[in-house]
C-alpha cells in the first residue's frame, strides 16, 4: 500500500472517530432534553419549510454545520472566529427542527426512551412522588432575548415548573413547542399517571386548619357607612 493510500485511510479513520455535530450538541451540559434528530429528517426540505426566514443569512452555513462534525476545541477557544456566529444560528436551526421531529412517530419514540430513563427529571412537588416531567414551551416562536425558556410539565399535577440549572445553557421553549407533552401523553396513554388523590393538609398542634369562615364573612360583608350629607345641608338643627 503506498503512502497516499495510508494517509487517505488515516484521515477516514480520524473522521470516523469524531462525533457528529448533532451528537456533540446533545451531549452539552443541560442538553439531555434533546434527542438526536435523524439526518434524513434534517435533509428533507419538506421538514424545513419556513425555517430559512427565521434563521437568517447564516442558514446555509448552519445547515452544513449540523450535518457535519463537532467543532474542535481550538475553534471554540477563539471567540473572534466566525464559527461562533454560525454556531448560534445552528443552535436555533437545530432546535426548531427538533421541535418538529419530536412530533413524528420516530421522534415520539425517541423521547419515550428518554422519559422512561428519567432523563427529563422529576416533579419538584413532594406529593407527586418523583413523577417524571416533560419539556414544553409556552410559545412556538424563538425568543432572541431569552423570554421563552423551556418549562417542565408534570403529567400528574398538571402544573408547570421552572428548569433551573446553575451555569446551564439557556434552552428556548420553542425547541420543544407547546404541543409535545400533550401529544406524547395521548400517544402513550399507558404512561399517563393517575390523577393526584393526595393533598397537603395544614395542621396546628395536630388539628386541621379550617379555611376561616370569619375571613370569608369579613370579605363578603359590606361595611356600613354613615350616609353622606348632601352638599350645603346643615350639619344639625342648630346650624339652621
Amino acid at each position: 500500500m503506498d503512502e497516499d493510500a495510508l494517509e487517505s485511510s488515516s484521515e477516514e479513520g480520524s473522521s470516523l472517530d469524531e462525533p457528529s455535530w448533532v451528537s456533540w450538541f446533545c451531549m452539552l451540559r443541560n442538553h439531555e432534553f434533546f434527542c438526536e434528530v435523524d439526518p434524513a429528517f434534517v435533509q428533507d426540505r419538506f421538514n424545513l419549510y419556513g425555517l430559512k426566514e427565521i434563521v437568517g443569512p447564516l442558514y446555509g452555513e448552519a445547515m452544513t454545520m449540523i450535518l457535519g462534525y463537532a467543532p474542535t476545541e481550538k475553534q471554540l477557544a477563539d471567540p473572534s472566529q466566525r464559527i461562533h456566529k454560525v454556531l448560534e444560528s445552528a443552535r436555533i436551526l437545530y432546535g426548531l427542527i427538533h421541535a418538529r421531529y419530536i412530533l413524528t412517530a420516530q421522534g415520539l419514540s425517541d423521547m419515550k426512551v428518554k422519559f422512561k430513563a428519567h432523563e427529563f427529571g422529576s416533579c419538584p412537588r413532594t406529593l407527586c412522588e418523583k413523577q417524571t416531567v416533560l419539556p414544553v414551551g409556552l410559545s412556538d416562536f424563538v425568543s432572541h432575548n431569552g423570554n421563552n425558556p423551556m418549562k417542565l410539565f408534570c403529567p400528574k399535577c398538571q402544573e408547570l415548573y421552572e428548569h433551573n440549572v446553575p451555569n446551564g445553557n439557556y434552552i428556548d421553549g420553542a425547541f420543544f413547542g407547546t404541543t409535545f407533552p400533550h401529544l406524547y401523553l395521548q400517544t402513550f396513554s399507558e404512561l399517563m399517571p393517575q390523577a393526584r388523590t393526595t393533598t397537603y393538609i395544614p395542621r396546628v398542634f395536630g388539628f386541621k386548619v379550617h379555611k376561616g369562615g370569619g375571613d370569608e364573612q369579613q370579605k363578603n360583608r359590606t361595611l356600613e357607612e354613615w350616609p353622606k350629607r348632601p352638599k350645603n345641608e346643615p350639619m344639625s338643627d342648630w346650624d339652621s
